[in-house]
């Protein structure tokens, strides 16, 4: 499975970058990765058009996208969109940040790191 992390450059912009989680192990129900350590779950809806201006992620967290779309747009100038199935790990809670827009209606699972 691979998954798209947000994370702050030495130049203090935020980019993209695709990370493999791999296959750690063949299990009856399939491949699984490795175990990661997570601190919290928060479960979240949204609404369509709201747009969150260039900001950091409060901590380090693994947003899935159940249903719905929404674009992400790094201070480094890349874009991107994600929607059902898609999973972004956001790192980026120095730096100059990256701005967020909900395109369609949707929910989300929020699994903080730290």
């Amino acid at each position: 499975m691979v998954i798209t992390k947000l994370y702050t450059a030495e130049d203090g912009k935020s980019y993209f970058e695709e990370i493999d989680c791999g296959h750690d192990s063949l299990e009856p129900l399939g491949w699984y990765s490795k175990k990661y350590s997570a601190t919290g779950l928060m479960f979240r809806d949204f609404e369509p058009n709201s747009l969150f201006e260039m900001h950091n992620a409060p901590q380090p967290q693994y947003i899935i996208y159940l249903e719905g779309e929404v674009e992400v747009i790094t201070s480094g100038g890349e874009t991107r969109h994600f929607k059902p199935g898609n999973v972004l790990f956001a790192t980026d809670t120095t730096g100059e940040g990256h701005i967020s827009k909900t395109l369609t209606k949707g929910r989300s699972i929020i699994v903080t790191t730290e």
